[in-house]
């Protein structure tokens, strides 16, 4: 079944500006789910928000929104507040800079997403594409939606582009919060370990059957 586009953009530089449209690059591998049930007789379980001050339950229409500021001390905001305060969205990726593809940490990586040229799109869409790839650079830009603003790379993959999502350092653990403790290695003992490598290691053909095994 062909792809279903999700949104329509721009992707502009410079006085460049090139319509295309959105499609998911993943979905969901269609995984076993379970409800909650009553061991008695079977039901469905709801769930409930009690008032840790009154120990009561409380409906949805009695809640309202906070920030906590300090230790159980919250700003309250209304929905016309928080309405106000989201970005606001555009559909356009407005490209800032040009940098080498393996410049960011796949860690930073989030949801991704195919560009495809859209009508009167094609061309410089497959230019950007070209140069990009045989560049080996990606564009990086900013796109807001679904009330926040997004970093996000543009990559080539193949003949098309991919808009990957990703996120700021803020939403990353460093890696130094782990407490990894130190261990000598003999240099016979490395040398073993990369030739173990070595054997193991997949061409692109082979990345790919492993892919859709």
């Amino acid at each position: 079944m062909a792809a279903r586009s999700i949104a329509s953009l721009t992707i502009s530089f410079g006085l460049v500006a090139i319509p295309v449209k959105l499609y998911s690059a993943t979905q969901a591998a269609g995984a076993i789910s379970f409800n909650l049930l009553h061991a008695k007789d079977g039901s469905r379980l709801k769930q409930q928000y009690v008032c840790i001050k009154e120990g009561v339950v409380v409906e949805r229409e009695e809640m309202v929104k906070g920030y906590e500021f300090a230790k159980d001390q919250y700003v309250i905001f209304s929905p016309d507040e928080l309405k106000a305060l989201e970005e606001t969205a555009t559909h356009a990726v407005d490209i800032t800079e040009f940098i080498p593809v393996s410049a960011i940490d796949p860690v930073y990586f989030d949801k991704a997403y195919y560009l495809a040229p859209d009508k009167g799109g094609a061309k410089p869409y497959t230019l950007l594409a070209r140069s990009l790839r045989e560049s080996g650079l990606s564009a990086i830009g900013r796109w807001a939606a679904r009330g926040k603003q997004y970093i996000v790379m543009l990559r080539p993959l193949e003949d098309g582009l991919v808009m990957q999502q990703l996120l700021y350092a803020a939403e990353v653990r460093a890696i130094d919060e782990l407490d990894i403790p130190k261990a000598d290695v003999r240099e016979g003992e490395l040398q073993l370990a990369r030739k173990l490598i070595e054997v193991e290691t997949l061409d692109a053909n082979d990345v790919r059957a492993l892919l859709t095994a």
